[in-house]
């Protein structure tokens, strides 16, 4: 509610000083959708799935997101969803890691040259992200079903916000309708510390992932 409350806030200033011009109020909103990628340093579950002869999560990640974006003539503010992805496998298992969340960006831009600008501000977002893994060696006999048919399957997710610094390439007036795209770095760091949970099984162990920085790089593109 905070993100949402935060840029209405923006919105209304905007309208405030333009109120004779709905046109031109209307066209600082578009649009935007974003593809990248996450590089993380490492995730604490890991050593204990390498203990295991599991397969450990990819700290590579695919990035994307879609989103609303309003920009001024100084300031940059996205808000959308974000999703990133990997899967990984070895002679035994194999995993699929999806973190399904919501993102705010803020930008304070300067113009360099003409249709080119540099911004620079902080991200902040929340999202859950969840880890099935998969024995693949697991045998199923529909004519004497276990108890527990989906014992091939461990299931887990995390929760975690993060926020740190970023800048952004911005490029205007590209393209036959003079859109915008932006080049975005970014550097985040969790600012709460939950461990991993199941809904499925019983967890034994506490495990949080409390030194989850990543890095991430981001090309949008508005619509």
């Amino acid at each position: 509610m905070r993100f949402i409350s935060f840029l209405t806030f923006v919105y209304c200033l905007n309208v405030n000083a333009q109120v004779n011009d709905y046109t031109l109020v209307k066209d600082h909103f578009k649009l935007f959708v974003g593809v990248g990628a996450s590089f993380n340093n490492g995730f604490e579950i890991n050593s204990y799935l390498a203990k295991n002869n599991i397969q450990t999560i990819n700290p590579v990640q695919i990035n994307a997101n879609a989103g609303l974006i309003y920009y001024g003539d100084d300031v940059d503010v996205d808000l959308g969803y974000e999703l990133f992805a990997s899967g990984d496998s070895n002679e035994k298992t194999k995993n699929r890691y999806i973190s399904n969340g919501i993102k705010l960006r803020s930008h304070y831009v300067f113009q360099i040259v003409k249709d080119f600008e540099i911004g620079t501000g902080f991200n902040i977002s929340y999202a859950k992200r969840k880890l099935a893994i998969y024995y693949t060696d697991y045998t199923l006999d529909f004519n004497n079903l276990p108890a527990d048919v989906n014992g091939n399957q461990i299931s887990l997710f995390n929760e975690k916000a993060l926020i740190g610094p970023s800048l952004c390439l911005k490029f205007k007036e590209v393209g036959k309708r003079h859109q915008q795209t932006k080049v975005t770095f970014s550097y985040e760091l969790p600012i709460n510390n939950k461990p991993w949970e199941s809904s499925f099984l019983k967890l034994e162990n506490k495990i949080f992932e409390k030194n989850r920085n990543q890095f991430l790089i981001n090309v949008s593109f508005t619509l």
